[in-house]
């Protein structure tokens, strides 16, 4: 069959063999209708031994993944041959892609085995001119062919590998379109939801399933401990591992962690790096992994790895690129949520504070302002009393009066200072804390004592008012539970290049650490408060108290490097 005469027949014409030779170019056609390649390889290479009557023959494909197909008996030196040839194929073309420049007829090499009595055939499997693998076939005798059987054997092996080129990238392309698909709702997921663990839960399925593996896991780094903790992990086996840790210095994924590069081992038993001990713990099987660095802004915060490539050719360049992919974007939702999640604390803040605020004013203008006047018009009425029955002693009680009036300003003046002290805004921190003084002096029974030295320029508006609340918070606390005689206020630069600002009283002290402990019993937040608002401008806050020891007072320092002013 198969000859061209021109030519079309290895043996002569006739009905028959008419009909065979078109049962052929059906199923050659039918090779494009193709989209498994595995199954056209398959196809294809049972195609060329029937036509070429052949005992046994190998296709080898070599792409991203290289595909290997074989039919019939082949054993012995045969198979030795054969084995050689393509081990010689795709060394070559892991190093580059070989041109063919015989634009019809491909080099087809013949060999016969003395010791079998066999002839083995070897030609390159091409796309266009460019060879992408090799077809071996089996002879069991003698055989050599003619010029139009070889140019036959060229056009298969040049249509079947150009082929298989296509269904290769076709097939590729596919993938790529499904996983842009998929990265597209990841986006999506990130931007419309902060279900952070739904998230993440979705794109270790993800991960799993585009790159064709047995598990996946994603672990964050506690910066606390200097340990890498098992967040979200998918695959069967992989529960024990949840929350569970492993040190920075340990397996894989510390080392990716530590190094913040990505690793690629397709036989752990092989590398040195990997460590059996979290597999003896959780139960699970590593064969193979796969780990990329979770990275924001160049930090590293955790690592994505994947385990156990269920194909035999392992991880890949292109899974490395899918697994960066991946880890970039679970990076930065992880990066949003905690900013979401910061944010809403700080809001809860904000609002706790500025209720602690209108508290601390309603206490204030009810324990003091509100009192004066209330003393005020009972006086007032007093008078009107008096003024009918005692007229000589409506002067002392109008004297009287007159200094609850003047004490009551004095307390709203403070108040309205406290609240916006717009001397801070006009002439700067030191004049604002002169006046904030001046202030206290003429409605505190304690004294205070003001000092400043050194500073000879005015923090920014921003810092200044940081410095001020952090001031008035002290103060605050001294007035409401130290009953102090003496309160001292002093502001210098230090010879560390830092501002000083320390509030300073004789009266009673505290136990620092119970009162911290004991916060949410309290419900006040006037330290976590100086804490909080020192952080925003980068600072150092320090207190100093104790109630064994009598008048020893408290002393509160805040430290602000003069680079932040």
């Amino acid at each position: 069959m198969f000859a061209l005469d021109g030519e079309l027949a290895f043996r002569e014409s006739g009905t028959e063999d008419q009909v065979e030779e078109l049962s052929c170019f059906a199923r050659f056609i039918e090779l494009v209708s193709a989209r498994n390649l595995d199954e056209m390889l398959t196809e294809a290479l049972s195609l060329l031994v029937h036509i070429f009557q052949a005992s046994a023959g190998s296709l080898l494909f070599v792409h991203n993944v290289t595909h290997r197909v074989r039919q019939g008996s082949m054993e012995g030196i045969a198979a030795e041959q054969i084995d050689l040839w393509e081990e010689t194929v795709q060394q070559r073309l892991s190093q580059a892609r070989r041109q063919v420049f015989t634009p019809h007829i491909a080099p087809i090499t013949l060999r016969r085995l003395p010791q079998t009595g066999q002839t083995l055939l070897n030609t390159p499997l091409l796309s266009q001119t460019s060879v992408i693998g090799s077809l071996s076939l089996v002879f069991p005798s003698d055989k050599s062919l003619s010029i139009g059987q070889q140019q036959i054997l060229s056009r298969f092996v040049r249509g079947i590998g150009s082929l298989a080129d296509l269904i290769e990238t076709l097939t590729l392309t596919q993938q790529r379109l499904s996983q842009l698909g998929l990265f597209y709702q990841m986006g999506q997921a990130m931007v419309s939801t902060f279900d952070l663990s739904k998230l993440l839960r979705d794109t270790m399925q993800l991960a799993a399933n585009v790159m064709d593996a047995g598990a996946a896991v994603l672990m964050l780094i506690d910066e606390q401990s200097q340990e890498l903790v098992f967040e979200v992990t998918h695959g069967p086996g992989t529960a024990g591992l949840r929350q569970q840790r492993v040190s920075m210095n340990e397996g894989v994924v510390g080392w990716v962690a530590t190094h913040g590069e990505p690793v690629i081992i397709n036989d752990v038993s092989q590398d040195e790096r990997f460590d059996r001990e979290v597999d003896t713990r959780t139960g699970f099987l590593t064969r193979s992994v796969l780990c990329v660095p979770l990275q924001i802004k160049g930090k590293t915060i955790g690592v994505l790895e994947v385990l156990n490539k269920f194909s035999g050719n392992g991880f890949d360049q292109e899974d490395l690129q899918l697994a960066l992919t991946m880890a970039a974007q679970a990076a930065i939702a992880i990066e949003n949520a905690r900013l979401y999640q910061s944010l809403r604390e700080e809001r809860d803040r904000i609002i706790e504070a500025q209720e602690e605020v209108r508290r601390e004013l309603a206490r204030n203008l009810h324990d003091g302002t509100v009192q004066l006047l209330a003393a005020i018009a009972m006086g007032l009425d007093h008078v009107e009393r008096l003024m009918s029955v005692k007229p000589e002693a409506v002067y002392a009680e109008l004297d009287a009066l007159r200094k609850l009036t003047r004490q009551a300003m004095r307390d709203a003046r403070l108040l309205l200072f406290e609240i916006r002290p717009v001397i801070l805004e006009s002439r700067g921190l030191v004049s604002a804390l002169q006046a904030y003084v001046e202030q206290l002096r003429g409605s505190e029974n304690f004294q205070v004592h003001f000092e400043a030295e050194g500073l000879t320029w005015e923090p920014k508006p921003k810092v200044a008012g940081i410095i001020f609340s952090i001031v008035q918070e002290a103060v605050n606390n001294v007035k409401k539970h130290a009953r102090a005689h003496n309160v001292w206020i002093r502001l210098l630069v230090s010879d560390e290049e830092e501002l000083v600002i320390s509030v300073e009283d004789d009266g009673l002290g505290f136990n620092l650490a119970q009162i911290e402990r004991e916060y949410d019993e309290r419900g006040s937040f006037g330290l976590l408060n100086m804490r909080e608002r020192t952080e925003l401008i980068e600072g150092k806050l320090e207190i100093e108290s104790s109630e064994a020891i009598p008048n020893q007072g408290t002393t509160v320092t805040l430290r602000v490097p003069l680079s932040k002013l």
